[in-house]
């Protein structure tokens, strides 16, 4: 295990798009234990979910392209990272 692997990054992620899905939360949530990071809701909405992310860099970057790419029945049309899960990205709220 490298160096990298060992620092624990927290990031606060906004997803945007047509997410109402009852499906997608739980799908979030799996696949985040299946990577072993923590996460921790801030905003469920049709449109919009927040959440705070903890976990090695790279496990959120598979995370983000995870949730990107799928389940089927959500659309996802961007995800917005801050690095600092107490500083604001345009668009997030905080």
């Amino acid at each position: 295990m490298g160096e990298a692997d060992r620092i624990i990054s927290k990031e606060r992620i906004a997803i945007l798009g047509d997410l109402g899905a009852s499906t997608f939360i739980p799908w979030i949530e799996r696949h985040a234990r299946k990577l072993g990071l923590k996460t921790s809701f801030s905003t469920i909405e049709a449109h919009r979910i927040e959440m705070e992310i903890e976990g090695p860099e790279a496990l959120i970057d598979a995370m983000e392209m995870g949730c990107l790419l799928g389940p089927i029945d959500v659309w996802v049309d961007e995800i917005l990272r801050s690095s600092n899960a107490r500083s604001s990205i345009s668009g997030l709220h905080t």
